[in-house]
């Protein structure tokens, strides 16, 4: 498997991306000496990706750090010393609603007058611990690992993809593929304004693709797409459970869409390459067949490691030291049995 070049696509998904960090663990440990050549990411996995390649450290030392210290820390987290044993998880889910130290903070203007404003919270502590953690140097090798990160225009509606192999990515752009509303604020990024990219798209599956086929070479190709959504689920019990439910389905049937369409021009790819020697020279010569095969290389692989979270743990804002504990392990196991 080590002679692939290797495409990890991320979705987003709020505090399930501790999955995504669990499959990467796994990853790593399975393929000693391992680097992708493409990372692409929306939101939460944006995150992850930035995390990934443009870590200061180790890449498997800095997501640790990200998701076991900084993400699970809320605003009182101190409380946690003063309650003792009467801070349970039900207390530390509540305070989530308040802030998280690592990425968002309740906007005091909020509060006072909540219809003139635009969000919710702030995205500053994210900004600060992209900052600590992410090396913009090494973030922008492309060379070493391709990142593009997805956001949606709130002006155009259309989707924009921050690619450092096009230009250098900032903590901005990821910053702005993490701004769902009305949670978080748009982010301005030169003249326009972006919102979280999982609201158009939440699986930048096309993007790996396209990365993988820039590549130069005849090694074989393949493509890793960590799913937070499964599209089998429970039937909602309460409203909570019914909003959890429609979020699920909404990022799961775009990815079916999606997979049925590349495995469509995957076979369209390897039918061309077996008729190819038997095309006539005038045909072969043609504009449109000889664009094909220069814009589309087969992929070899399509892998989809899929998150079954238990019933109790698959709430996207629950950022809980024992919620994300298990969420990591679980994308660690998963991923290893895959």
């Amino acid at each position: 498997m080590n002679d692939y070049q290797t495409a990890i696509v991320f979705q987003g998904g709020g505090a399930l991306g501790a999955y995504e960090y669990g499959v990467i663990k796994a990853l790593y440990e399975e393929r000693p000496g391992f680097r992708p050549a493409a990372v692409t990411g929306i939101s939460i996995g944006a995150i992850n990706a930035a995390l990934l390649a443009g870590a200061k450290r180790d890449p498997l030392e800095v997501l640790d750090e990200a998701w076991r210290k900084r993400f699970t820390e809320n605003l009182l987290g101190p409380a946690r010393m003063l309650l003792g044993p009467f801070f349970t998880q039900e207390v530390e889910q509540a305070l989530g609603v308040l802030g998280n130290a690592g990425m968002y903070q309740l906007r005091q203007d909020h509060l006072l007058t909540p219809y003139q404003r635009t969000s919710i919270y702030n995205l500053e502590p994210l900004r600060r611990t992209l900052r600590e953690l992410v090396d913009d140097d090494k973030l922008n090798r492309s060379q070493d690992t391709r990142v593009v990160v997805e956001a949606v225009n709130v002006t155009t509606g259309e989707l924009k993809y921050f690619d450092n192999h096009k230009e250098r990515l900032q903590i901005e752009h990821i910053v702005a593929s993490a701004s769902l509303p009305p949670g978080f604020p748009f982010t301005p990024v030169g003249e326009q304004s972006y919102w979280d990219g999982g609201l158009v798209e939440n699986t930048p599956l096309s993007q790996a693709i396209n990365c993988l086929e820039q590549l130069d070479g005849n090694s074989r190709r393949e493509v890793i797409v960590v799913e937070l959504f499964p599209m089998s689920g429970p039937v909602p019990k309460d409203m909570a459970e019914v909003i959890n439910r429609l979020g699920q389905l909404s990022a799961a049937s775009k990815l079916r869409i999606d997979r049925k369409l590349f495995q469509t021009i995957n076979s369209l790819i390897v039918f061309l390459q077996k008729i190819d020697p038997y095309i006539p020279d005038q045909l072969r010569s043609d504009p449109l067949y000889r664009a094909l095969f220069a814009q589309h290389k087969k992929i070899d692989a399509l892998t989809v490691i899929t998150a079954h979270f238990p019933e109790d743990r698959s709430n996207a804002s629950d950022f809980s030291h024992e919620t994300i504990e298990s969420r990591i392990k679980l994308g660690y196991e998963q991923a290893k049995h895959q």
